[in-house]
């Protein structure tokens, strides 16, 4: 029952949110319950994109309009190999906690509030940075393989 409660919220929310992105005309021949007219304007939310064949009959027009654009391959990665370790600690140390082992590794290397070694203090902030990061990079892995996936599948076209 919290399920429906929660649906029902939330198609509220995105009915109720008028961000502009784009427009929606709903068939003619489906009416809907919130009015009779049949033509009824919906928000869409998200981006269109035109597909074109690559292949066949459709071949010409493809180049000519695929010169400037990038391919339509999915792409749900977070990171790439540059970009994996600036992103992720960037993304950790947003945690409370990890700011604060950060500042306790920081206050300690004050000589006058020293209260343990140096190093032995950095050793929770470094083992937890590394055991998140390399959960993350695990998960990441798995969205690039399933990206690899879903780009390799072999669709039919239908093309006019």
């Amino acid at each position: 029952m919290e399920q429906i409660h929660w649906v029902r919220r939330r198609w509220q929310q995105l009915v109720a949110a008028d961000s502009g992105r784009g427009q929606y005309s709903a068939p003619t021949a489906l009416p809907t319950k919130s009015s009779p007219v049949l033509h009824n304007t919906q928000l869409l939310t998200g981006k269109r994109r035109t597909v074109i064949a690559r292949h066949g009959r459709h071949q010409q027009e493809y180049h000519s309009i695929s010169k400037g654009c990038q391919g339509n391959s999915i792409r749900t990665t977070k990171y790439s190999l540059l970009s994996f370790i600036p992103m992720n600690l960037f993304q950790q140390f947003h945690r409370v906690a990890n700011l604060y082992f950060l500042f306790l590794v920081m206050l300690n290397w004050i000589p006058v509030v020293e209260a343990f070694q140096k190093e032995i203090t950095m050793i929770p902030l470094v083992v937890v940075l590394i055991v998140i990061a390399i959960k993350d990079a695990l998960e990441d892995y798995r969205r690039y393989r399933f990206d690899q996936k879903v780009n390799n599948n072999i669709v039919t076209v239908y093309s006019g």
